[in-house]
């Protein structure tokens, strides 16, 4: 409780200190292999990327903190998830309230704690949504998916395949889904995207068991399944793939299945821990 204390403290200082324009309080505890989801847009992978990219949203301008709440949830004993609930005035937007929530997933390496996973999502504020403050349902797949990437995951082996002049070996937890195109294939990562020469149906027999083909065109990897909604799937960062029709009730019937499996499997292997 202490450790998690600690981190809300520090996480508090990171939001006033970004803020106020400095953003360094911030870098220094970055992962350099942390990963950063903002709602509607490009999921980011590694320091420099993210540094980027708050660096940017600085020189627009970031307004003030008018108010702002934090909360910790324990993982395990070596992650603490703190969401930081803040409302600040947009310099961008004549000076509208924006509710401001971002997940910091810290992990302990070593004797320090490294920011491993973000997730911030954003809205206008509404008089109405005063009292309402928590936002762990809608937090709650990225908690998962948070958990399964970065900690308490067991090693998958390498996808193999051509990339261009290149041999690439992936590391299938980066693999967010697949798409197929006839002959060739795209394999969408967290951190890039490759095209290679082997079929959807090829790739397939080399995937580990929590893909799952949700359409002829696409494999998606159900750990980070978001939602299922109106035949569409939704992955982490917004990314949504179709759903036949004519097969939506079973394969939502299937995600469920494997969602299930997925989640019960880390928990075995994170109580180990």
């Amino acid at each position: 409780m202490e450790n998690a204390e600690l981190l809300t403290k520090i996480t508090k200082e990171i939001m006033h200190d970004y803020f106020k324009g400095n953003p360094e309080t911030w870098f220094q505890y970055l992962d350099p292999r942390c990963v950063f989801v903002a709602t509607g847009e490009t999921i980011l992978s590694g320091i420099e990327n993210i540094k980027h990219e708050l660096q940017s949203h600085l020189k627009k301008g970031r307004g003030n903190i008018l108010s702002d709440e934090y909360f910790h949830i324990p993982l395990s004993k070596k992650v603490t998830v703190v969401i930081a609930y803040t409302i600040s005035e947009s310099k961008e937007e004549n000076n509208l309230q924006v509710v401001n929530i971002i997940s910091f997933v810290w992990q302990m390496k070593g004797k320090e704690p490294k920011i491993v996973y973000e997730h911030a999502s954003y809205r206008f504020y509404e008089e109405e949504q005063k009292n309402t403050i928590l936002p762990f349902k809608t937090e709650q797949s990225h908690f998962q998916i948070a958990k399964h990437l970065l900690m308490g995951n067991p090693k998958k082996k390498r996808l193999c395949f051509l990339h261009g002049n290149k041999t690439i070996y992936l590391d299938t937890s980066m693999l967010l889904y697949i798409e197929g195109n006839r002959h060739t294939s795209l394999l969408h990562c967290i951190d890039n995207t490759y095209t290679c020469t082997q079929s959807l149906q090829e790739l397939k027999k080399e995937l580990p068991e929590d893909f799952y083909q949700i359409h002829r065109s696409y494999i998606i990897h159900v750990d980070y399944l978001v939602s299922v909604c109106c035949y569409e799937a939704e992955l982490i960062g917004g990314i949504t793939i179709p759903i036949p029709a004519n097969k939506y009730r079973q394969v939502k019937m299937d995600l469920e299945k494997l969602s299930n499996k997925s989640l019960k499997k880390r928990k075995t292997v994170t109580d180990k821990k």
